[in-house]
């Protein structure tokens, strides 16, 4: 990673951050959802322990991280981000809103001691632009910090994502949307769903009309022919948070001669649902390992298709800079040579082919600044979603037409990172991608990873 495929991303001004290859000392899951989608009760009740304030209204603007240790201990944001050994230093680089938004909780006896959890900010939309939920900077005017990008940030180094909704808003709420879009692209392989707060349906109808909503919702932002599994299930409140069992619900049998008491007889079934979501939260650890190749694997894709495309770009505007350079050159040689013919057979010309002359090379000069502001024209157009996006499609046919997915979603990055550099030196200024640059990043692609693959495969 720091030998290469670091140093080509910032040769080609690449979309990899420079510290995206360091990791937090423990592994940790990162929890996602809307402000009453039931994150905070899910972690009271995997760490048996109340750390965290539940509630419908929103109860915490900033990302908490919570973490194991010999005594009960709290920190703020410039703290927390001030020490590097808790590898979480890189977040000063959003600046003040966001330090101040992030704590630390670090307790003892908890159920879990080998991984830490990171609560996010609910979600939700913001009252001036609840409409549209794509936008650089949205997140920036509603929060006072970019919270797609600081979402962005924990999700590369998350081992266990867990996305939440709940049956009021199943999927809709823009900000989510907008997450899921931007923030989660490529993230497949850690990514779960989780419909929760199912035991507030009083009919199996309402659940299958909040469960089809969700999965169209999903549909429009996730770029797959399936969407991936969607866990539904309940988190038991209770009086003490290392019981496992509802004590104050008290679950009817089933009765065959009432329709809605079987669906609440029901909820039972969706406990196995629950322990398979904190099966995936304890395996994050044994995941972290094939997090690593699975984040050297995906920075190489990124960065090939960034060097990919950018060299498309490149070769484009320079081809249409010689065909306007050419053109020019060639009205102001032929009058010229014209003039000369002229001059050499009938000297007494001597006029007509100054005139010929000087109005070649006029035209000459006319043709090539109209040229160059076609040039400008294009340089701009070439930054353009519309533009790369067809560049895209033609590179990268082959994988499009077989289904590659992950292809789109890696696009999604890549987009960004090459208009900004498009942007900032302009097509002609990026840098030339050779062939031998490009065989370094399939080596990792078609012999490194593989091998670590299997050197990994009893570890997971």
């Amino acid at each position: 990673m720091r030998e290469v495929v670091l140093p080509l991303n910032t040769e080609f001004m690449g979309p990899l951050a420079a510290d995206s290859h360091r990791l937090t000392p423990l592994p940790f899951v990162f929890l996602l959802g809307n402000h009453s989608s039931g994150k905070s009760s899910f972690i009271n009740y995997i760490l048996q322990k109340r750390v965290q304030e539940t509630g419908v209204a929103p109860t915490d603007d900033g990302f908490t991280i919570i973490a194991p240790g010999l005594r009960d201990e709290d920190k703020d944001g410039p703290s927390l981000i001030g020490d590097p050994d808790f590898g979480f230093s890189e977040l000063r680089s959003f600046g003040p809103g966001l330090m101040n938004r992030v704590h630390l909780k670090i307790r003892s006896g908890m159920g879990i001691d080998d991984l830490m959890l990171i609560d996010s900010p609910g979600m939700i939309d913001s009252p001036t632009d609840s409409i549209s939920y794509v936008g650089a900077g949205r997140g920036r005017r509603d929060r006072g910090y970019d919270f797609e990008a600081v979402t962005r940030w924990y999700a590369e180094r998350a081992d266990v994502i867990l996305l939440f909704f709940d049956p009021d808003k199943p999927g809709t709420t823009g900000e989510t949307l907008s997450v899921l879009t931007n923030s989660l692209a490529g993230m497949d392989h850690k990514l779960h769903i989780i419909l929760n707060k199912v035991d507030q349906f009083k009919k199996i109808h309402d659940f299958a009309r909040a469960y089809g909503s969700l999965c169209w919702n999903l549909s429009k932002v996730i770029p797959r022919k399936d969407l991936p599994r969607i866990y539904t299930m309940y988190t038991p409140v209770t009086n003490q948070a290392s019981r496992f069992m509802d004590q104050n619900r008290e679950v009817t049998p089933f009765n065959h001669s009432d329709p809605q008491m079987s669906w609440v007889s029901s909820l039972k079934d969706l406990e196995s649902t629950r322990e398979d979501v904190i099966q995936q939260v304890k395996r994050a650890p044994a995941r972290r390992v094939d997090n690593v190749v699975t984040q050297l694997y995906d920075s190489a894709r990124l960065v090939k298709m960034h060097m990919a495309i950018s060299e498309v770009v490149r070769q484009d505007y320079l081809s249409l800079r010689r065909k306007t350079v050419g053109a020019a050159v060639a009205v102001g040689l032929t009058g010229n040579l014209v003039s000369l013919a002229a001059l050499y057979l009938v000297p007494a010309l001597w006029g007509f082919s100054a005139t010929v002359s000087g109005s070649s090379l006029a035209g000459a000069a006319g043709m090539y600044l109209y040229g160059n502001h076609s040039l400008q024209q294009k340089a701009s157009e070439m930054s353009s979603e519309e533009y790369l996006d067809a560049i895209f499609k033609h590179v990268y046919a082959k994988e499009l037409q077989a289904g590659d997915e992950f292809a789109l979603s890696l696009w999604t990055r890549v987009r960004v990172s090459l208009t900004s550099a498009i942007k900032t030196v302009g097509p002609a200024g990026l840098p030339r991608v050779s062939s031998r640059d490009i065989k370094k990043l399939d080596i990792i692609l078609e012999e490194k990873v593989p091998e670590l693959r299997r050197l990994a495969a009893p570890l997971v």
